[in-house]
């Protein structure tokens, strides 16, 4: 309770900086947001979805969210991006807690309002309709909340199974709704690794104590294939791979992608078997939180006869084809130096001043002996995109934008440093990064157009008479939300994800729109 004045202050000037693009909402909304605000209509007429129409993945607690908003402000954009907005303001609200914990207050401040200004990139996400980036910074903020909850708790208390029960239903929601939580898991994986001194010895010496030592050569055999796996990965991820047949047996190794999930998944089953092994009952709780938090995602795939998302692919001969597009496009649009649209905003060179303030952070972080999580997360999270094969175009960056769980923490450190030598300094560095994603913010809001084409659109049909046509996808599913599903328009290209529009479209027997644009 004692937070709660600043948690007010946080939520007033989160919704007063957001506001101007709340009321441009619909100058950035696509087809993927109205599919999510059709999926939130639909919830009162009684379908129940676990996952984005046409995927097994991608789970979608938004829309119920939505649905309820809708149910009394109305189905509008600027309703539906106000859901996403709310889970902001309680992601922020967690993560000052966090922050504070974890660093200091002064910190938690500073890096509340580099959230709050961030750049243009930060502003689309946590003000889309499309709310998986938010819903991952939640899970992810209560996920952390809660290993810290327990780290500071008495291993032999009662109390420390619930802070591991509300982590794995917090790790099982977040894998619910995108595998983007791998990047938390992975990074406290590594920062327990990093900050446990002589944990190798210490997890051998456990599993001697509860005579277990058969199970050292099984987890050494996982081991050894997993490690095998990683190098066939890299072995087709730098060649063509091999199509061989050795004793009649077929053995191929040409995905990349493929062989480094298997090897991640040996690995995993080999920490899941030690860590059942030492710590036996005390993961049953954690356990079942998890499969509480999952049970979406279960159901769904049960009720579909599905897996879940589909494993890209990638190679070194095709990163390095796209690697300009990836250093010249998306990694500015990552930090900002790029409008969602990818227009340049202020000048390129100040990328110096935030890369030059990440280096001071870590070196402050490792001199005042803080958590890592944060900075390691800025290398885990680039590292498993480029593995997982993300890439497909430069707005790809979205699948990075979990980062910015890590980089606001990152610039307050950084600045807090600054700070500790000198205060003024400190204040002008602050006030230096803000006003850069405060111009970055203006330079991507003047630019913002309304959107003349769909309502020019929606009159044609309207003036014809036309109550269902087709159109391309990106203009599809966003006619049809923004006329109430007055008109219905399906997609004549990309993905079918819903059977019963399509329908619709063939048995009016009207076509696309060209004549409309």
């Amino acid at each position: 309770m004692r937070d709660l004045p600043a948690y007010v202050v946080i939520a007033a000037m989160t919704i007063a900086a957001r506001l101007p693009f709340l009321l441009r909402a619909d100058r950035f909304f696509d087809s993927d947001e109205a599919v999510e605000g059709l999926m939130a209509r639909h919830v009162f007429q009684g379908e129940h979805p676990l996952f984005l129409w046409g995927q097994r993945y991608k789970g979608v607690p938004e829309v119920y969210l939505s649905s309820i908003v809708f149910r009394f402000a109305g189905s509008t954009v600027v309703a539906l991006k106000a859901v996403t907005l709310a889970c902001f303001v309680v992601f922020l609200c967690l993560n000052f807690r966090l922050v504070e914990r974890l660093c200091s207050r002064s910190v938690a401040w500073m890096a509340t309002a580099l959230f709050v200004v961030g750049p243009p990139s930060l502003v689309l996400w946590t003000l889309s309709g499309s709310a998986e980036i938010v819903m991952t910074l939640l899970t992810g903020v209560v996920l952390l909340l809660a290993v810290d909850w327990w780290r500071r708790s008495s291993a032999s208390s009662a109390s420390s199974t619930r802070p591991l029960v509300l982590a794995g239903a917090a790790f099982g929601c977040g894998l619910w709704i995108q595998q983007y939580i791998l990047y938390y898991v992975v990074t406290l994986a590594i920062t327990a690794a990093v900050t446990t001194p002589r944990w190798r010895e210490m997890v051998i010496g456990r599993l001697r104590d509860r005579s277990l030592a058969w199970l050292r050569p099984l987890l050494i055999l996982l081991a050894a294939i997993a490690t095998l796996y990683a190098l066939l990965g890299m072995v087709a991820f730098f060649t063509a791979g091999f199509d061989i047949r050795v004793a009649g047996v077929r053995i191929t190794a040409t995905h990349p992608q493929k062989m480094w999930w298997i090897a991640g998944a040996l690995a995993g089953l080999a920490i899941i078997t030690a860590a059942a092994a030492i710590f036996r009952r005390q993961l049953i709780w954690p356990a079942l939180g998890f499969l509480v938090g999952y049970a979406p995602a279960l159901l769904g795939r049960i009720s579909n006869h599905g897996m879940g998302a589909p494993i890209a692919r990638m190679d070194f001969a095709a990163l390095r084809a796209d690697l300009p597009d990836i250093t010249g496009v998306m990694v500015p649009l990552l930090f900002g130096f790029r409008d969602p649209a990818g227009h340049a905003t202020v000048l390129p060179p100040f990328a110096l001043v935030l890369a030059l303030l990440i280096a001071l952070s870590c070196w402050s972080a490792w001199r005042r002996k803080l958590m890592p999580f944060f900075h390691l997360l800025l290398f885990v999270a680039p590292a498993m995109f480029l593995i997982s094969g993300s890439y497909v175009d430069v707005q790809s960056y979205r699948y990075l934008m979990p980062m910015y769980a890590a980089l606001p923490v990152v610039y307050a450190i950084g600045i807090d440093g600054v700070g500790q030598m000198s205060r003024a300094a400190g204040t002008a560095c602050l006030l230096f990064v803000l006003l850069i994603f405060g111009a970055q913010q203006i330079d991507w809001y003047v630019r913002l157009e309304p959107d003349y084409e769909s309502r020019a659109i929606i009159a044609c049909l309207d003036r014809a008479g036309i109550r269902a046509a087709r159109a391309g996808y990106w203009l599809s599913y966003k006619i049809t939300f923004l006329t109430g599903e007055r008109i219905i328009v399906a997609p004549s290209d990309g993905f079918d994800r819903y059977a019963p529009y399509s329908e619709r479209a063939r048995s009016a027997g009207t076509g696309d729109l060209d004549a409309c644009r």
